[in-house]
């Protein structure tokens, strides 16, 4: 026990210690985080928790229980971007452990696996990436989990009723996150509970017959939000959020089509630093079939890995919640190896890497200091890469006494690599992702009664939370209608899009930022109608 309570504050540090760097080195991330602050603002402005607006028209995209949270950390605390970015961390930190108390249910005898399971799954490098971004992947990361864990529940306790209620609690809250699509996370390991299932105490019609009842609740659950926001919002909104949830899913799949062997092929990445650890590659031979707790695993994973696959639009976040099914696994194989030999110097090979990627980051920029390669690598400090190779070091030469030791070290140094790699880029791209300024600048207009339009695409709502906006932007969709506007908003101004500077000079600009790998000004409406040259720079 003790060593378990050992583990769980080790979770705890490093989940702290990568909250707070994340949030100290970097602003709110665009397109997606500014995004859906700006969505929560909006409802905050209006005081309507029903209805999601972006930029004044009603949002269907997404539920809206991230921004009633969002609201929720500003009732507690003001109105502020650090605290609704506690929110995915927050939700991070549940999974880690709830995963231990999943990894208790599925090997009650093997008390190692519980312990490693939560440092495992906080070690994958994506699944850090992703803690610290506010979007709804984590949530329903969160909800997944939690109605896997109700699904163990059930066949322990005999069919108890508030295992039923709590599964009904999750898919009702996973709805609430990120629509219908926390079924497919769900329903595969619930139908197949004959195939891993060890019980044989109860009758499978009841299970059946519980399960719709579970899922019946969890739609009463998100119907209480969506026929008063739907009634609220309008037929258009209404439906959007009843149609535009599982078909508007679909639509927007293919706008991001891939192979469908895109997954397999990024799978290997998404399970690093443990794919180069060899006490893996030891353990997973000597998984079979005959343990229940890995048909339950494979159960829950490979359907829905398998249906990913088979919708073309791809995206790395839509994994999230397969990724306790995979710490799971590893950790399993890992309490196949027994003897205490193995784990003295298991972590180093993976030492070794990170050491040697930190001598790298060190070596390019002391030879960019003498070729001169990149202006923005003379900005990043060596002490990132100096950190990431003490640190290898340092727990590379230290002995594992078991695999809690292993693990743990290489967990650290992953959080330490993510550390490094993300200091490293915001030290020099900070200001290319900081929509503050800018937003800052479009209030101070908007202060003065000025019009705002943007041009140059859709707008995503980025400046509507950093500047605090009380107004939306109009979107112009093309240059005939930006001439149009401007002529009838002479005093206002244009937020405009380009890429060559010296086709579109700072002196025509009232405020200009880089942004990503382009450039965004603010473009008075009389400046443009006096330029008419300005129509070929502008256009597409």
């Amino acid at each position: 026990m003790s060593q378990l309570l050992s583990v769980r504050l080790w979770i705890f540090l490093l989940w702290g210690l990568l909250t707070v760097v994340s949030l100290y080195i970097r602003p709110l991330f665009p397109i997606d985080e500014t995004r859906y602050a700006a969505v929560a603002w909006e409802m905050w402005l209006r005081n309507d928790f029903l209805v999601p607006y972006l930029n004044g028209e009603t949002y269907s995209h997404k539920p809206p229980l991230l921004f009633w949270l969002m609201q929720l950390s500003w009732w507690l605390f003001g109105v502020n971007d650090w605290s609704l970015r506690l929110i995915t961390p927050l939700f991070s930190l549940a999974i880690l452990f709830l995963s231990g108390a999943v990894a208790h249910s599925l090997w009650p005898e093997r008390k190692q696996i519980e312990a490693l399971t939560p440092v495992l799954l906080l070690g994958l490098l994506f699944w850090m990436v992703y803690s610290t971004l506010t979007m709804f992947d984590m949530m329903l990361a969160f909800f997944a989990l939690l109605g896997i864990y109700s699904l163990l529940k059930l066949v322990d306790s005999g069919l108890s009723l508030k295992y039923w209620a709590l599964l009904g609690i999750a898919i009702g809250g996973g709805v609430l996150s990120k629509g219908p699509v926390i079924l497919l996370h769900i329903l595969p390991a619930a139908l197949l509970t004959p195939w891993w299932s060890k019980a044989a105490c109860f009758r499978w019609k009841h299970w059946y017959f519980g399960l719709i009842a579970s899922l019946l609740a969890g739609a009463i659950i998100a119907l209480c939000w969506a026929i008063p926001a739907g009634i609220a919002g309008g037929e258009a909104y209404r439906n959007a959020i009843f149609l535009g949830q599982t078909s508007g899913r679909l639509v927007e799949s293919f706008a991001h089509k891939l192979p469908w062997w895109w997954y397999l092929e990024i799978l290997p990445l998404l399970l690093l630093p443990w794919l180069i650890w060899k006490p893996l590659w030891v353990g997973l031979p000597k998984l079979t079939l005959q343990d229940p707790g890995i048909r339950f695993c494979l159960a829950w994973a490979v359907p829905v890995f398998i249906a990913f696959s088979l919708i073309s639009g791809k995206r790395i976040h839509y994994l999230l919640p397969l990724a306790p099914a995979a710490a799971l696994i590893l950790a399993r194989a890992v309490d196949e190896i027994t003897e205490p030999e193995s784990w003295e110097r298991a972590h180093s090979v993976v030492m070794a890497i990170f050491g040697l990627l930190g001598a790298i980051l060190i070596l390019v920029l002391l030879l960019n200091d003498t070729y001169h390669w990149r202006t923005e690598l003379s900005l990043i400090s060596a002490a990132w890469g100096i950190m990431l190779v003490i640190s290898a070091l340092i727990l590379g030469l230290a002995k594992a006494r078991g695999a809690q030791d292993s693990v743990l070290y290489i967990c650290i140094a992953s959080v330490i690599a993510v550390i490094t790699v993300c200091g490293g880029f915001f030290e020099v791209r900070y200001e290319r992702y900081d929509t503050q300024p800018a937003a800052q600048a479009i209030a101070a207009l908007m202060a003065e009664n000025r019009d705002i339009a943007y041009f140059g695409g859709k707008y995503h709502g980025q400046y509507q939370f950093a500047g605090r906006l009380k107004k939306a932007i109009t979107v112009v969709p093309n240059i005939d209608t930006l001439f149009d506007w401007a002529a009838h908003h002479q005093t206002g101004y244009i937020i405009v899009t380009y890429k060559d500077e010296e086709a579109l000079p700072s002196p025509l600009m009232d405020y200009h930022y880089p942004f990503r790998g382009q450039n965004i000004g603010l473009l008075s409406c009389q400046v443009l109608l006096t330029n008419p040259g300005l129509r070929a720079v502008l256009t597409p």
